[in-house]
């Protein structure tokens, strides 16, 4: 990076034990891209609530819209959120990243490189994302579909190519995924710094997407269920916790007067 770019950097990270750097060795780090529907900023809401992870700072860059706002989750009622935050479970080694703005396009190239820069340490990313539902081309074809580095297919050979195999997902292969926002310019720059990164993305519509969130979160179980574990002791049942900033989300019920 030149000097500018440095300093960007350096004055982006805001970390609440006042760390400069953010330590990733041996993390997974989850990150949506500004889809379609919202539908992976829903899911990482669901992984945040879920396992109770713990807000450990923010972003900061010219590409975010300030904001400013109350507690998004219950286990945490006192925590004001922001537009770009960081979400930990040192347990765990994960790390989810959160957007409650979408981008300013002019920026938005810095602020990838600042962002790689940062975790370029990292096990592996993960960017979720979505794309519009026409454009699955045929109706029989999975609503799953993916694109996986080099260094990300030889770490999860079991997952993707083996006896196990995700058959269900169609590996990307296109120039674009339309209505995935950054999602694939995303996983690009990763990928050229060798960092091992796959983009998984649902094919959806717009309007109430939590169900579609609730789905990429299990499918994201699926490939990382050793840190996930969102299936409890017992029964083997999909656990999610719901959050409170989900109340009224997409406006009040409709009234039975209508029918």
């Amino acid at each position: 990076m030149d000097q500018t770019e440095q300093i960007h950097f350096r004055n982006m990270l805001y970390l609440k034990n006042k760390a400069k750097s953010l330590d990733v060795a041996n993390y997974t780090v989850i990150i949506p891209s500004i889809c379609v529907g919202n539908a992976a900023q829903l899911a990482c809401d669901l992984l945040i609530a879920s396992k109770k992870l713990k807000r450990i700072g923010n972003l900061s860059h010219s590409a975010l819209i300030p904001v400013y706002g109350p507690s998004a989750y219950q286990h945490e009622p006192n925590e004001l959120v922001s537009s770009c935050e960081l979400y930990e479970s040192a347990e765990d080694k994960l790390l989810v990243i959160q957007f409650r703005t979408p981008l300013i396009a002019r920026h938005t190239k810095n602020f990838q490189t600042n962002l790689v820069e940062m975790l370029q340490a990292a096990r592996r990313v993960v960017i979720l994302s979505g794309s519009f539902g026409f454009e699955r081309r045929f109706i029989d074809e999975s609503p799953w579909a993916y694109r996986a580095s080099d260094n990300f297919k030889a770490a999860h050979t079991a997952q993707l190519e083996g006896s196990t195999s995700l058959v269900k997902w169609k590996e990307h292969t296109g120039e674009h995924v339309f209505g995935g926002g950054n999602g694939l310019q995303l996983f690009r720059a990763f990928e050229e710094k060798q960092v091992p990164v796959m983009l998984l993305f649902r094919y959806l519509l717009e309007g109430d997407n939590s169900t579609d969130a609730s789905l990429i979160v299990r499918e994201l179980n699926e490939l990382c269920e050793d840190f996930l574990q969102l299936r409890d002791g017992g029964d083997g049942s999909f656990k999610l916790t719901v959050p409170k900033s989900w109340n009224l989300l997409f406006g009040n019920e409709v009234t039975e007067l209508l029918f």
